[in-house]
């Protein structure tokens, strides 16, 4: 048994000062090195960039406004997204998405569900068979799931 453990030290060894070596080289670019962070929730969404010794900076918009309402409004060879999409909520309401967060991983028989169709009549809510879970269907042809309909932001 000390013989398995006398083997096994070298390779720890070298992991660790592999680790060691890749958080040297890290640290040394550390002043390039710039993160994007994004604030979702079920309303709006900000993005920030942080960037060491530098304050955090909120990115604007196309309409130069840090807060973007996380819509989407999905027409047959469309899609539009944030401000645009919040515009077309009052021509076409059925194919426009929003709050549709509190909906992911969510069983179709769940409260939120019911709760979601009584806030949103104007949206078609069916049962995916595979899954049990629900499914925007905007038209026969397009049907998005909530998880979807996320990535697409």
């Amino acid at each position: 048994m000390a013989a398995t453990v006398r083997r096994q030290r070298p390779r720890r060894l070298l992991c660790w000062a592999l680790v060691a070596v890749l958080l040297a080289d890290l640290l040394a670019l550390s002043d390039t090195l710039a993160v994007m962070s994004v604030d979702l929730g079920s309303e709006s969404m900000k993005v920030a960039i942080v960037k060491p010794g530098v304050p955090m900076e909120i990115v604007l918009n196309k309409e130069s406004r840090r807060k973007t309402p996380v819509t989407v409004t999905l027409k047959e060879n469309e899609r539009f997204l944030g401000d645009s999409a919040a515009g077309m909520a009052i021509k076409n309401p059925k194919a426009t998405l929003r709050y549709f967060q509190h909906l992911l991983g969510k069983q179709a028989d769940n409260p939120h569900v019911a709760l979601y169709r009584s806030r949103f009549p104007e949206h078609e809510l069916i049962v995916d068979p595979q899954r049990q879970t629900v499914r925007f269907q905007i038209s026969p042809q397009l049907q998005f799931s909530p998880e979807e309909v996320l990535g697409m932001v």
